[in-house]
């Protein structure tokens, strides 16, 4: 089975990327990762600096299932040291990504696929463990926070199918300071303990409120406006104008204009929908949150790595249909009990797991072959003029 077309591959070949801009923190960290670079070796490929990186999430990821499976609790401190570790790990090293590619002579659409591929999985891995950090649980918080920044991550990626730019942030606030903003909440965790997110603000505070606010729930509230806000100012920049604004060599066979952009963006929040009503349905039985929280997770970033590559080929974007109907089975039977509701949730996990990384690899070979590149090692070791 093949998924890119020889059309799709000719796109994906042409693709140019076209940053959005970076944030002051950015600019600072510049020399630094500049410097850092020249002591990689000139044989390390870029795809394995982000694969290096993403690892270091995925062993965070399963740590903190294996102390916390229920999202919540106390953890040995160290464990959340070594979460803050993970996400300053992946932030760095996927800034360096490119600029190895650059220092060897290898850049490639891969590459960026690549690496906005493991952004796109980095999503839940990193929501999962710091919702556990904070001691969100299994709750309607959970759900909450997740979309909360699901859907304005994706959201950016939409945008730049429509618009070719890519939009996190703004000139002060970005990807790299909502990772050190992780990388300081984990670390305040493994110093002052997890109870700190329980604390009762209006007890701290001495003063009565109609309603009971925990500290993580002000962390939530920062995640709603920011969301909300976000998504308003993508809604404008799409929606706003009728028409078609790419340059014909980078708008290949897309499917634009507003009609395609509601379109588009139905579809995609028909999978959030599907992934919040999941999540909705383990709060009752919390012993399969772990499962459902994955399929929801890797059905994510497996329709955002869909989008992004539909987007570098210059093609018509349609989400996978298959994913729907795995959270759609998990959703009927929890209604119809056809079989136990925990045997569905780890099946259909299983059964997502393996069918997004046969996707995953399958793109990669098909990109490989192509271009005559290889995914994890260079073809050759030159590098770079200085």
């Amino acid at each position: 089975m093949t998924y890119l077309s020889p059309r799709a591959l000719q796109g994906l070949k042409q693709y140019q990327y076209k940053s959005g801009g970076y944030t002051l923190l950015d600019d600072i960290h510049q020399p630094f990762w500049n410097g850092i670079v020249n002591f990689l070796p000139l044989w390390l490929a870029p795809n394995l600096i982000t694969l290096i990186g993403i690892f270091a999430l995925v062993v965070a990821y399963v740590i903190t299932l294996f102390y916390l499976p229920g999202i919540a609790g106390d953890a040995p401190r160290w464990v959340y040291y070594f979460n803050g570790f993970s996400v300053f790990w992946y932030l760095h090293l996927d800034c360096l990504d490119g600029k190895q590619a650059r220092r060897t002579k290898s850049s490639s659409p891969l590459g960026q696929l690549f690496d906005h591929g493991c952004d796109a999985l980095s999503v839940h891995l990193i929501l999962t463990v710091i919702a556990a950090t904070l001691s969100i649980g299994i709750s309607w918080k959970a759900v909450v926070g997740s979309l909360g920044v699901m859907i304005p991550w994706q959201l950016a990626h939409w945008e730049e199918y429509h618009t070719g730019m890519l939009f996190y942030g703004n000139k002060y606030w970005g990807i790299t300071e909502a990772n050190y903003l992780l990388v300081m909440l984990h670390s305040m965790t493994g110093y002052f303990g997890p109870e700190m997110w329980r604390a009762d603000v209006a007890a701290m505070l001495g003063i009565k409120l109609p309603v009971t606010l925990l500290v993580n729930d002000c962390l939530l509230m920062f995640i709603a406006f920011f969301a909300i806000s976000y998504s308003l100012a993508a809604f404008y920049r799409v929606l706003n104008v009728d028409q078609v604004t790419l340059p014909p060599q980078e708008r290949g066979h897309k499917a634009l204009g507003r009609g395609n952009a509601i379109g588009h963006l139905i579809s995609l929040q028909t999978v959030n929908t599907l992934g919040g009503i999941m999540l909705f349905l383990c709060l009752k039985t919390p012993i399969v949150a772990p499962a459902v929280n994955a399929i929801f997770g890797i059905i994510y970033a497996q329709q955002s790595t869909k989008l992004i590559i539909d987007h570098m080929s210059k093609e018509p974007f349609s989400v996978l249909l298959w994913p729907l109907v795995a959270m759609a089975i998990v959703c009927l039977n929890s209604l119809l009990n056809i079989v136990p509701f925990e045997v569905s949730c780890w099946v259909v996990a299983v059964f997502v797991v393996t069918g997004y990384l046969a996707y995953i690899v399958q793109n990669i070979n098909e990109i490989c072959r192509y271009l005559g590149i290889n995914c994890l090692t260079l073809k050759h070791l030159e590098a770079a003029p200085k």
